[in-house]
């Protein structure tokens, strides 16, 4: 066990994480130590094996340090392995990091990652919806995953077996309409066999941050600008993809499946994750029934509709 200070959150509460609010079963409670902030609304899931090759865990190493330097949030689940990686890996650039927990927050587990335990909260948060106490069941770790997967814009998948629990996030992502993101491996390697078959059901194949954040919106558009409203940054840098996603918003609400129909060369974790983009920018409002509407006044390249 160890010596912390947690608060309890309730739904909504100040300080409820924004991102977990949109999920159709959030936790009725939270148990943190740290605080997430609203610029955690910016995050990106980061998960894998918990006995990595050294390929996997550089990998997970340089996309970590990456997305969280750029200003995103790195999520994960405190986990031996890729989980730990990433967290560490964030913390050296000096970014934010959460971790979600399959056990109370004053239980470390596993031992090895006792220094995560210490230094997380000061740039980030543990969380769980376990009281205080509560040992790392097994059956605790698939409802922990769907958390993981519900405060990010995106998970990424590294190195990840046939069988692996890294999958089981993978799939509470598909749930939500969060995209899945996973970096290809040998196909002799059976550490991969988990990662290989995601690409090939049509997760995005990413090799680099640089990957991750352009699927994302890139770098510029899902990044704060110094002075603006955390979150936003100006339209007049909006893509040709998320002018065509506004173009149809203007007006009238959709849904995302209503995009996907209208934008058919558009797969649709690329639309999921645009309308989270626009979302954060504060360019289009999430109205009744999950449907999105742009702002008015939004620019869509001096398109009109005709």
């Amino acid at each position: 066990m160890a010596s912390v200070e947690s608060r309890v959150l309730a739904f909504r509460q100040e300080g409820y994480p924004e991102n977990l609010m949109r999920l159709p079963d959030p936790p009725a409670v939270l148990h943190i130590v740290g605080a997430v902030e609203p610029r955690d609304r910016l995050a990106v899931a980061i998960v894998g094996t918990r006995y990595p090759t050294e390929v996997g865990k550089w990998v997970a190493r340089e996309i970590a340090a990456d997305i969280a330097g750029a200003g995103m949030t790195v999520v994960s689940g405190l986990a031996r392995g890729i989980d730990g990686v990433a967290h560490r890996a964030a913390i050296r650039v000096g970014g934010r990091t959460i971790a979600c927990l399959g056990c109370g927050v004053d239980y470390v587990y596993p031992g090895e990652n006792r220094d995560l335990y210490r230094d997380i909260p000061s740039q980030g948060a543990l969380l769980s919806e376990y009281a205080d106490g509560s040992r790392p069941l097994r059956y605790h770790f698939p409802q922990r995953n769907r958390i993981i997967a519900g405060l990010s814009l995106g998970v990424v998948v590294i190195e990840a077996g046939a069988r692996s629990g890294a999958l089981n996030t993978a799939s509470w992502a598909l749930h939500y309409g969060i995209p899945v993101m996973a970096v290809p491996g040998s196909v002799r390697s059976p550490k991969c066999a988990g990662t290989n078959k995601l690409i090939q059901e049509g997760a995005y194949l990413v090799t680099s941050a640089r990957d991750v954040l352009s699927f994302l919106g890139r770098e510029t558009e899902c990044i704060p600008v110094p002075g603006d409203h955390p979150g936003m940054s100006p339209l007049k840098e909006s893509t040709l993809e998320e002018s065509a996603v506004l173009e149809e918003l203007r007006g009238y609400p959709l849904s995302a499946d209503a995009l996907s129909e209208r934008l058919p060369g558009m797969p649709a974790g690329k639309i999921a994750a645009l309308l989270a983009c626009l979302e954060m920018k504060g360019a289009v409002v999430r109205t009744a029934g999950g449907k999105f509407l742009a702002l008015a006044g939004q620019a869509t390249n001096g398109k009109e509709r005709g």
